[in-house]
């Protein structure tokens, strides 16, 4: 039998009291001898995209869980008819590439380690031949989520910081990003010594992915991603429960990994290097200790106060390196703080700029993306609490209060002055607050779509398609 999903709307099976009464996503199953209908209430709604994106993820879900056809044909001028958008060109391609990025993404599994694994895959149609692209698009866009996701629940002893720049070299060895590995010796020669020193604990030797898109010339725009492939927070070792949400202490590295693919793959008109920090942030041997000073290659100096304040300390040394390769808007992402959590909960992450005047802008593009950001401070009296009585800089704030913006304080002093800069705190956000909608058990992939409009913003790029769906 074929599945159909059909608008909810008055028939000889639904009064239009019902339909009346029915809230949006509300759904309603019929059969039929050789047919099942999938009612779908999907008005009254904002024009929020993130609304439509979790309603694909609900019949997703619902069509999983049922399971009920191996064919289901999707009603996209029915379903959108009441949002009087229909036919509206880039409109209907938006909420159509919405709808369908939040089917693939609740059809996500990462069941690599599973003995018996669950496969379901759906042959899909739609009203038009046209609605095609906009389908695929979604497909691109959610399998780049998808892929940041698997990396972020990979066990740790399978992704050790040399097992993931081997994946990055395999995710991009088909396309046109370059790919390059700095090894102990290559961090030795451009003075990468934070690195060097956050990993000597650990057997898996630290590395630097920098990938390079360069499918234009003009601006050029840095990402830089903390890549903790598990962070048992080094001397300072971690307690408690939950450790073993640490593997996915990289998750800022997987957002630039999804991000660079999914620029990659839509060709977009950018020039973009990725920075790319590796390190195991654990009790070895030969670890680094609290009261080491680390030496940079701008000339700072900075005394560890702690070790499991390791993240800004290599964010620092990829900062640098974007800098030394021309890049002039730098921006970073990193599961940073626990105190970002405090402040914004466990659904929106932090964004903090040195020019403020966009902090709104990110804002609404966090809305539209569905990676939620909201606007955080820098206030520069703050960096009295990093005051060091041996070196420039201490990486432990004195103050228990404003984590979260004393460690962006800390990045900033290896901005030079006329730098454009963002970072984003993703601490909270890694795991989804709930489990509703498109977003599924273990990794949220956040980070993915936004740093990709950023990017597209900074440079001045869109990449909206225009397909007539007037057949």
């Amino acid at each position: 039998m074929e599945i159909h999903v059909c608008p909810l709307e008055p028939s000889p099976l639904l009064s239009h009291s019902f339909v009346k009464k029915a809230s949006f996503g509300e759904m309603k199953l019929f059969y039929t001898e050789t047919t099942i209908y999938l009612l779908v209430c999907i008005c009254p709604v904002s024009e929020n995209m993130e609304n439509i994106r979790h309603l694909g993820g609900e019949l997703r879900k619902k069509v999983d869980k049922e399971f009920l056809s191996q064919t289901v044909t999707i009603n996209f001028n029915g379903l959108f008819k009441g949002l009087e958008l229909v036919m509206e060109g880039s409109n209907v391609a938006s909420y159509v590439t919405a709808l369908m990025e939040g089917w693939y993404l609740a059809g996500y599994r990462f069941q690599y380690y599973k003995r018996n694994r669950l496969e379901m895959d759906y042959v899909l149609e739609y009203n038009y031949s046209s609605y095609g692209a906009y389908v695929a698009l979604a497909k691109t866009k959610s399998d780049a989520v998808c892929l940041a996701r698997d990396l972020c629940n990979e066990p740790p002893s399978k992704l050790t910081p040399e097992a993931y720049a081997s994946k990055i070299v395999e995710i991009f060895r088909d396309t046109d990003v370059d790919v390059a590995i700095l090894d102990t010796a290559d961090l030795t020669k451009h003075g990468l010594e934070a690195v060097k020193t956050v990993g000597k604990g650990s057997v898996h030797p630290p590395k630097m992915v920098v990938l390079t898109l360069k499918n234009t010339v003009g601006k050029h725009v840095a990402l830089v991603g903390k890549g903790v492939t598990f962070d048992a927070g080094g001397v300072n070792v971690k307690t408690g429960t939950g450790l073993w949400e640490m593997k996915m202490d990289m998750g800022g590295s997987a957002a630039v990994v999804g991000a660079m693919k999914l620029l990659s793959d839509l060709n977009s008109s950018v020039y973009v290097t990725a920075v790319i920090p590796l390190v195991e942030n654990v009790v070895g041997k030969n670890a680094y200790l609290p009261a080491d000073v680390i030496s940079y290659a701008n000339g700072m100096h900075v005394e560890v106060g702690n070790t499991d304040a390791e993240g800004r300390l290599i964010l620092a040394d990829g900062i640098l390196y974007a800098q030394d390769v021309g890049a002039e808007t730098i921006i970073d992402i990193a599961t940073l703080t626990g105190s970002i959590g405090q402040a914004l909960g466990l659904k929106t992450a932090g964004v903090f700029t040195n020019n403020e005047k966009d902090l709104w802008t990110y804002k609404e593009i966090g809305e539209e993306t569905g990676d939620h950001v909201w606007p955080m401070p820098l206030i520069e009296d703050y960096k009295a609490y990093l005051h060091s009585d041996y070196a420039d800089l201490n990486n432990r704030s004195a103050s228990k209060y404003g984590g979260s913006i004393t460690a962006a304080i800390f990045l900033q002093q290896f901005i030079k002055r006329h730098m454009k800069w963002v970072h984003i705190d993703m601490a909270n956000t890694v795991r989804p607050w709930k489990v509703y909608g498109y977003h599924v058990e273990g990794a949220t992939g956040f980070g993915v779509r936004l740093l990709t409009k950023l990017v597209e913003k900074e440079l001045g790029k869109r990449n909206a398609i225009g397909i007539d769906c007037t057949e």
